[in-house]
């Protein structure tokens, strides 16, 4: 009769899609040429997918991100933009000369592959700030990893959600349900979220998939479960008719997964897309995405007409540089204030930039950012 109570899975985590599964040909062949920006003192190259490859507009608005930044804080840095096969011996080979040109810094690879050909070599002979995670395994040392996990967000999502419910419902356990569609990312979401509210001390119910998110089909599939809160890890077409099913009954949260480009602030374009259905679902994002009068945010030019995807990665190269130069330093702790998130390094950060998103709601159809009221 009712809904049974279960755990989910943990699934790896990834800052971009899964590359294993892509061919080696879509990949495309690097580039013998390489770009050079600034003439500073200190060498850092960054390492990027092959401009006629599948990748090449992601490498773009990666490289566009990481030169927006070098021109604010870049005057010590030469910048080398270094197209990658995918290939261990040529990696070996072009790390071996990076160093014996005295680079202080590598910035990549970007994929989750090139990155787990670097990580199984051992630690690399350039310190490396990698922008996604190795498949298995620990991250070497002289490597520290970061990206754009779903998984991240999922798990600060649950625990906001757990400290807001916790003080509503003190006399019982605290009930999440996850409502997940058919997509690896929401799978990897739902999961992440569902491990981390357990570790609080919270039930789950059994993970609901959503493939045609009408709103008779979720009321049906959610109509026996008493949650106190609801994760959507899916489209935001599934938080809309999870918001009808639920009548008010319970809080829905998310991650950039809900984002739909409806901005406080924004104007023109992003103004058509208000979405008032949405109003009361909560979401974790970077402040790039949602809070354009961020100090941080507003210190950098914003592309014109770039998708709201390319607008990530661009995002993820500012703070890359800005992390490589804050490393450059040979800081012991790095704080950042940084366009993705609060992005931390400590001795104990186990290989990893830890990066703290806005919790953002969506009010009178766009988002406005909580943590900054």
């Amino acid at each position: 009769m009712g809904a049974v109570l279960a755990a989910v899975p943990a699934l790896s985590a990834l800052a971009q899609a899964e590359t294993s599964a892509i061919g080696a040909e879509s990949r495309g062949v690097a580039s013998r040429e390489r770009k050079r920006v600034g003439k500073g003192p200190v060498g850092v190259a960054l390492l990027v997918p092959p401009d006629g490859g599948i990748y090449r507009r992601a490498a773009q608005a990666l490289v566009a991100g990481v030169r927006a930044a070098h021109a604010r804080d870049g005057a010590d840095v030469t910048l080398e933009i270094i197209e990658i096969d995918e290939d261990v011996v040529s990696l070996r080979a072009l790390y071996d000369e990076l160093q014996q040109r005295g680079f202080s810094m590598v910035i990549g690879p970007l994929t989750r592959s090139a990155v787990s050909l670097i990580a199984q070599g051992g630690p690399p002979p350039v310190f490396t700030l990698a922008l996604n995670q190795p498949d298995e395994g620990e991250v070497p040392a002289n490597m520290l990893t970061f990206g754009l996990s779903i998984e991240s967000e999922a798990r600060q999502a649950a625990s906001i959600a757990w400290d807001e419910a916790s003080i509503a419902t003190s006399s019982r356990r605290v009930r999440a349900a996850v409502v997940q569609d058919t997509s690896a990312l929401g799978r990897r979401a739902a999961s992440a979220f569902a491990e981390r509210w357990r570790d609080l001390g919270g039930d789950v119910y059994a993970p609901v998939e959503i493939a045609t998110p009408t709103a008779g089909r979720v009321r049906s599939a959610v109509a026996r479960l008493q949650a106190d809160v609801f994760f959507v890890g899916a489209s935001p077409n599934v938080a809309r008719a999870l918001k009808v099913a639920l009548g008010g009954r319970a809080t829905i949260y998310g991650t950039s997964m809900l984002n739909i480009g409806a901005m406080q602030g924004a104007e023109g374009a992003a103004a058509l897309l208000r979405s008032p259905d949405l109003d009361g679902v909560r979401l974790v994002d970077m402040p790039w995405q949602v809070q354009r009068d961020s100090v941080a945010v507003m210190a950098f030019p914003r592309p014109a007409g770039m998708h709201m995807e390319l607008q990530k990665l661009y995002a993820l190269g500012i703070d890359a540089f800005r992390l490589s130069a804050q490393l450059l330093g040979r800081a012991d702790e790095v704080d950042l204030d940084g366009v993705t998130g609060r992005l931390r390094v400590s001795a104990s950060g186990r290989g990893a930039v830890d990066r703290e998103a806005l919790l953002a709601e969506y009010r009178d159809g766009v988002l406005v950012p909580l943590d900054a009221q």
